[in-house]
């Protein structure tokens, strides 16, 4: 059987983010921290259009090297979904909107539920899962196929919320774009809330169900 290395790059992981990281994730945590309820509300503008959907998006890290040789590691890449419809996310809909740049179109992650009726909510309640604050992040279209897109999203560590992993607990030991347990609650309840009253001719799904308990650490 081939053996993982798995804990030993995940310790490494965490090492740069805790250490060489330190000022950046502290900038990341200001809107993923403890008060991420509170920085959804104050950045939920809902628009309809053309979006990067990142909330089940696996990530990989993004390496640097600073100075005095010191690694870090602060952001991630994730893969995520380009889908047109309704979303909430920060800014004005016209920021928002897809950008095409030197032959490459560029766009911003936002939040709908979308998924919330084919995928569980993930709990991944380690004080040291490393995680992706994909919410407003940028975003570069595939080029050859447009329905994809990557986005670079801050890393932040501490219990966190997805619909990636498909309800595998071992899936908690990779990286996820996800939330904060509180701004979860807050983005499913308030998107859906709001869909209701302001767009009663959209479907919309309810807020995704947990995870069953007790589900297994294995794959397919």
């Amino acid at each position: 059987m081939k053996t993982s290395n798995r804990p030993r790059v995940r310790r490494l992981l965490l090492a740069g983010i805790a250490v060489a990281a330190a000022p950046a994730l502290t900038a990341a945590q200001g809107g993923a921290g403890a008060g991420a309820g509170a920085a959804l509300q104050e950045q939920a503008t809902f628009c309809d259009g053309t979006y990067a959907l990142c909330i089940k998006a696996p990530c990989e890290p993004i390496p640097t090297l600073a100075r005095l040789l010191n690694y870090e590691v602060d952001h991630a890449l994730c893969s995520c979904d380009v889908v047109t419809g309704w979303s909430m996310g920060p800014g004005a809909c016209e920021d928002r909107a897809p950008v095409t740049q030197g032959g490459r179109t560029y766009l911003i992650s936002t939040y709908s539920n979308l998924y919330n009726d084919e995928e569980k909510t993930l709990a991944c309640d380690s004080r040291d899962t490393v995680w992706a604050w994909c919410y407003g992040a940028p975003c570069v279209v595939d080029e050859n196929d447009p329905s994809r897109a990557v986005c670079t999203c801050p890393i932040d560590v501490g219990p966190s919320r997805t619909l990636g992993g498909g309800c595998r607990q071992d899936a908690c030991e990779g990286i996820w774009s996800a939330a904060t347990p509180a701004g979860d609650v807050f983005a499913n309840k308030h998107y859906y809330d709001w869909m209701k009253k302001n767009q009663p001719d959209v479907t919309v799904n309810p807020p995704a169900p947990a995870c069953p308990a007790g589900s297994g650490s294995g794959g397919s």
